[in-house]
């Protein structure tokens, strides 16, 4: 029974996705929490909006076995920067690490995203 259950925590303690963060520009004004929702995802380059880039956002497997994949990467740095106050993400390149050597190595997959935050409010539309 202890070593199921030993066997239990050690699997799920290597699943799962690491988020790193680091700052690169100071925000143009205050920021605040928001729904995840609200955070615009853009894919094919950033916005033609005037924006800061604020964080460099990283997301990636925490382990080999971790099942997380681009979809789960993304929705874990679109909260990540909904946390933040970040206006949008800007996705940039999947990444692949390979740690250890042998029968010991182990591929983690990966994305990175940049954070920006608009520097003027959105116009209103009539």
């Amino acid at each position: 029974m202890l070593k199921s259950l030993i066997a239990i925590v050690m699997l799920a303690a290597g699943c799962g996705t690491t988020l790193q963060e680091t700052q690169i520009n100071p925000a143009p004004h205050a920021m605040a929490a928001r729904p995840a929702a609200s955070v615009e995802v853009f894919s094919s380059g950033p916005p033609a909006r005037a924006h800061v880039d604020v964080a460099l956002l990283e997301a990636r497997q925490t382990s080999g076995m971790s099942g997380d994949d681009t979809a789960d990467f993304i929705a874990k740095l679109r909260q990540q920067a909904a946390d933040r106050g970040c206006d949008g993400i800007v996705l940039g390149g999947v990444t692949n690490e390979t740690v250890g050597g042998g029968r010991n190595q182990d591929n983690r997959k990966g994305i990175t995203a940049t954070c920006i935050v608009y520097t003027a409010p959105a116009m209103a539309t009539n």
